[in-house]
């Protein structure tokens, strides 16, 4: 890259922003994965439905509290499962790479 900067040739760079990704995963989308991609099914569904679900959250700020709001999406980050959860959450986005890049 360095090498195109000091020359008269295009450079290109393309970035793929992660930052909110946990946040958006659809529980009910990511349970049904587990089922019928992988077949996760029975008590190990259950324990992962058991720690997607029933999840609240809510701000303090400034002495202030919100109200208490369901939490419907994203997988809880700080664990170790989660980053796990995401990658099994993708993995159908992981075949379609190549083809999206002969549509180019």
């Amino acid at each position: 890259m360095r090498t195109s900067l000091l020359t008269p040739a295009m450079t290109l760079l393309r970035l793929l922003d992660l930052s909110a990704t946990f946040d958006t995963v659809d529980h009910w989308i990511l349970i049904e994965r587990l089922r019928r991609t992988f077949g996760v099914v029975g008590r190990p569904l259950d324990w992962v439905i058991s720690y997607l679900t029933g999840r609240t959250q809510f701000v303090r700020f400034k002495g202030r509290t919100s109200g208490i709001t369901s939490v419907l999406c994203g997988v809880p980050q700080g664990s170790v499962l989660g980053p796990t959860l995401f990658v099994l959450y993708a993995a159908d986005v992981i075949p379609l790479i190549p083809f999206c890049a002969r549509l180019r």
